[in-house]
């Protein structure tokens, strides 16, 4: 039953406000603001360099938060993302006709 769920019509219509979240235009800036979807700072790739930080216990403190709440995933699109026609989508006919004979 989940799996009919997961594999029906609805949610692959619905896919691409998903995958707008989670990858990409409303995961960071206004649009995640305006979608309620904006995180912890520490959260998002590249928000800081752990690498360079020297104090001992400023970096457990970091590893720490980002072990217990995750990372967001790399955004990966910056526009949003097509929706996905259903399969009994049938697509408009050309009216570009160029057999026009008069």
């Amino acid at each position: 039953k989940n799996r009919e769920a997961l594999e029906s019509e609805w949610v692959s219509g619905e896919l691409n406000n998903w995958i707008d979240l989670i990858f990409g235009y409303k995961q960071r800036g206004p649009e995640a603001v305006a979608a309620d979807n904006v995180f912890y700072y520490l959260t998002y790739e590249g928000s800081v360099d752990i690498e360079t930080v020297v104090d001992p216990i400023q970096r457990r403190a970091l590893e720490a938060q980002i072990s217990e709440f995750g990372q967001t995933p790399k955004q990966l699109f910056t526009t949003p993302h097509p929706r996905r026609f259903p399969l009994n989508f049938i697509p408009p006919a050309n009216n570009n006709n160029n057999n026009n004979t008069t």
